[in-house]
């Protein structure tokens, strides 16, 4: 059959469905921006209430690793909610632990890669064992014995089998296919993998897609009140970090589920990656936060159709090379990332992780004149010596507003630490007067 190069050329009905996965996608994130309480009643309520089934029927099919996602992802899922929520009702308690609502994003976020991270090494480790199984038809059998559907009829190597199905017969001729093409499949789950160094270099890209996340000290709610939809804006999350991740978990999910790439990365990839792009500028996270949790809640509600070889798959080409081409860019463009990543931090002397790193960058400067007013222009810059206007914000005001928001670090204890420079008084935070911080009077602002 012809190929795509990562997938085979499929029949027209796969690009139609492909289609319907992405705006299904892409629909479902955004009616969750728009309506949060929808977050809520989704994938809290009904995806708790969901899980005996998943435990029942999901678990024989998909098997433990994709419903330990389902967990985590409805655990991501109602936190995202809760903190857009939280930070729409209180906006100057929210700015004050914004490192917070940065640490559990960033944990979340870390998390789902790590754990990728850990399956392509568990794949590159155990590769020999799963080759051998593939060629094994009595491993075989066994995989859909230990599973509730058939896990091997209909995929690429079973075509032209004249064998009846399920037949040893059946089985010999299928582990045949499997040992010429030089394909490995997981015993545990069924699903077709082929493991080598290609791991490793995807299990490093990932690493430093952990390490180069920056901005975590301010992330915060919309308040430019042109914006008719307040979104979740981490607005350090620009396109460079952006792409670096999403050719990372192209690369590791063609390592791992190679024949399900063609929606979990080509449709959910770019599910996130358009918003982002597009309309939702600074609020990446967001959408890939509630586009990923769509398709594990489908394949875990739905195992039957979204696991199981069928007219849903379009499957991979199971070439080596494009494992290689995969993991090769994915890495190549995060060290050229981390390598960027160390300039910057040398440049500017800033903490990536307290305060935006990518100020500078016109990506960063669209998010900002789209999202915030002159209290967040000021609140974002509150740490570094540059001003608003000098970064190309176009603040309303050259003076900080008297009722803005004052940027907070729970290490500083008592002590105000933001950049001696005009700032917002600390006063306009009762919560920080308080708790008996204290600022130096000589930079606050009496702007109105």
């Amino acid at each position: 059959m012809s190929s795509l190069f990562f997938w085979e050329a499929g029949p027209i009905h796969v690009y139609i469905i492909w289609f319907i996965v992405l705006i299904a996608q892409i629909g479902i994130a955004e009616i969750n921006r728009r309506w949060n309480w929808t977050i809520f009643v989704l994938w809290t309520g009904i995806g708790i209430a969901a899980l005996p089934w998943v435990f029942y029927k999901a678990a024989p099919i998909i098997g433990w690793f994709p419903v330990g996602k389902y967990l985590l992802m409805v655990a991501t899922a109602t936190m995202t909610g809760a903190l857009l929520v939280y930070g729409k009702r209180h906006p100057v308690k929210a700015h004050r632990i914004a490192i917070w609502f940065g640490v559990l994003l960033w944990i979340g976020l870390v998390a789902n890669i790590m754990e990728a991270n850990i399956r392509d090494l568990t794949i590159y480790f155990q590769a020999d064992q799963y080759y051998a199984c593939a060629a094994d038809w009595q491993c075989l059998k066994g995989i859909n014995d230990t599973h509730s559907v058939d896990m091997l009829n209909g995929l690429p190597e079973t075509r032209g089998i004249a064998a009846a199905v399920g037949t040893t017969e059946w089985y010999q001729a299928l582990a045949a296919n499997f040992q010429a093409r030089h394909i490995g499949i997981d015993p545990a789950t069924g699903f077709r993998t082929i493991g080598g160094y290609w791991n490793i270099m995807s299990a490093v890209a990932g690493l430093l897609n952990c390490i180069t996340v920056t901005g975590i000290g301010k992330i915060f709610v919309t308040s430019n009140k042109k914006q008719k939809v307040k979104g979740l804006i981490w607005v350090d999350m620009v396109w460079p970090w952006i792409i670096a991740y999403d050719l990372w978990n192209h690369a590791f999910l063609y390592n791992a589920l190679a024949d399900y790439t063609w929606y979990c990365t080509l449709a959910l990839l770019l599910a996130c990656t358009i918003p982002a792009f597009w309309w939702a500028k600074g609020q990446w996270i967001w959408f890939r936060c509630f586009t990923l949790m769509f398709w594990i809640a489908f394949n875990n509600w739905l195992p039957q159709i979204a696991a199981k070889p069928g007219p849903m798959m379009n499957y991979a080409t199971m070439n080596p090379t494009a494992n290689i081409v995969s993991s090769g860019a994915a890495l190549i463009w995060n060290v050229a990332l981390f390598v960027f990543w160390i300039y910057l931090i040398m440049k500017t002397h800033r903490n990536p992780l307290v305060t935006p790193l990518f100020m500078e960058m016109k990506a960063f400067r669209t998010v900002v004149r789209e999202h915030c007013d002159d209290r967040d222009k000021y609140f974002i810059t509150d740490m570094v010596p540059e001003t608003p206007t000098q970064l190309g914000f176009d603040p309303d005001s050259p003076k900080p507003p008297v009722d803005g928001f004052v940027g907070y670090m729970p290490w500083w204890g008592k002590e105000d630490k933001r950049y001696p420079k005009p700032r917002t008084p600390l006063a306009a935070d009762p919560g920080l007067v308080e708790k008996g911080v204290q600022s130096d009077p000589q930079w606050d602002s009496t702007s109105v």
